[in-house]
C-alpha cells in the first residue's frame, strides 16, 4: 500500500533519489513515479512541487528545476545544465572542511576506514581552494565523556561526574545514576538519579567537564518523570515579550497570574528576578522569601557603595 505520509528523513532521501531517477526516465507518468517510490499520487505531487524550489545557488528562476507534471507526465527540462559540476568558492570550500573536520572529531578512533575517507576528501577540498593553513575543529562535548555515559548506560552502572551548574555558577562533584540519554531540539540531555540531590535531574551534556564510570548502589526503580517538582504561581506585573517567551505565556496581561512548574528552584528564582519588576512569585513561599532576600542583598550592595 502506497505511503500517505513520509518522515522528513525519509522525505529527504526521496527527494534527493528523485532527480536523478525522473532524468534517466524522462515523460514518466506520474502514476507510475509514484508507485516506484512507493507513495501516493497527492504525495509524490508534493515532493515535486518541493523540487520546484530547489536548483543551483543563485535560486533565481535561472537557476531553479524546470520540472513539468501538470500533464500527468513527468520531465525536467533544465537535466543536463543541473547535473554539470560546478567549482566551489573558498568560503564554501572552508565551510565543508570545518564540517569535515567536525564530523571527524565525532567518529571513533577503531573506525580507521572512516577517518581516512574523511582525511581524504578533506586534503582533496584543501588542495582544491589552496587552503594555506591547516586547521581543526571539535565538539563541545570530549567522546571520552560520550564513550563513559554510553558504558554507564550499556552496564547499567553509575557516573561521577564534573557538572557545571549555570544557575549557581560553580563546577560540582556529583554521582549518578543514569537512566536515558536525550535528544531535545539538537540539545543533548543526560536523564539521571542524581545521589547528592537525592532525586532525578536532567543533566546539559555539554556541561559535563569529565565522566568516569563507577560501581554504585543502585536506587532508581521508577521514570524520571515521577520527580517532584515545584509548582508555583506567578503573577503579571507587566506584560513583556521576554517574559511571554521564558515562561510560554500565550496570554499575559497586567494583573493575571498562572501557575509555572520547574524542577530547578534556582531557575524559578533568577527567572522571577530576570524579569525586572514585570513579574511577581505568589508561591511558593519559601522560595517568595528567598527571592526577597537576593533582592534586598543587591540593593544593599548599592547602598555600600
Amino acid at each position: 500500500m502506497a505511503k500517505s505520509f513520509s518522515a522528513p528523513l525519509e522525505r529527504t532521501a526521496r527527494l534527493l533519489d528523485l532527480v536523478p531517477y525522473i532524468n534517466s526516465h524522462q515523460g514518466i507518468a506520474l502514476k507510475d513515479l509514484a508507485a516506484v517510490f512507493d507513495v501516493s499520487n497527492a504525495q509524490m505531487i508534493n515532493d515535486l512541487t518541493t523540487l520546484w524550489m530547489c536548483g543551483l545557488p543563485g535560486y533565481t528562476p535561472l537557476e531553479l528545476m524546470e520540472l513539468d507534471f501538470e500533464s500527468g507526465y513527468v520531465n525536467i527540462s533544465n537535466a543536463p545544465t543541473l547535473s554539470k559540476p560546478r567549482s566551489v568558492t573558498f568560503d564554501e570550500g572552508v565551510s565543508l572542511v570545518l564540517g569535515l573536520e567536525l564530523l571527524r572529531s565525532s567518529i571513533s578512533s577503531d573506525r580507521a576506514d572512516l577517518l581516512e575517507k574523511v582525511d581524504s576528501l578533506a586534503f582533496r577540498l584543501s588542495s582544491i581552494i589552496n587552503l594555506p593553513s591547516v586547521f581543526s575543529v571539535t565538539t563541545t562535548v570530549n567522546q571520552k565523556i560520550f564513550g563513559a555515559i554510553a558504558e554507564a548506560l550499556a552496564s547499567q552502572s553509575g557516573l561521577e561526574i564534573q557538572y557545571h551548574s549555570l544557575y549557581r555558577d560553580e563546577i560540582t562533584q556529583r554521582k549518578i545514576f543514569p537512566i536515558e540519554a536525550l535528544d531535545v531540539d539538537g540539545v543533548q540531555y543526560l536523564s539521571a538519579y542524581c545521589y547528592e540531590a537525592s532525586d532525578f535531574r536532567q543533566f546539559k551534556i555539554e556541561r559535563i567537564q569529565s565522566a568516569g564510570v563507577i560501581q554504585i548502589e543502585r536506587r532508581v526503580t521508577h521514570s524520571v518523570t515521577q520527580s517532584q517538582g515545584i509548582s508555583s504561581v506567578i503573577k503579571v506585573l507587566k506584560p513583556s515579550r521576554e517574559l511571554a517567551e521564558r515562561f510560554n505565556l500565550t496570554d499575559a496581561t497586567v494583573g493575571s497570574e498562572f501557575g509555572y512548574d520547574t524542577f530547578s528552584q534556582q531557575w524559578l528564582e533568577r527567572s522571577v528576578l530576570a524579569a525586572g519588576g514585570a513579574a511577581a512569585l505568589l508561591s511558593p513561599p519559601e522560595i517568595r522569601a528567598s527571592i526577597a532576600q537576593m533582592a534586598q542583598s543587591m540593593l544593599d550592595r548599592y547602598k555600600a557603595e
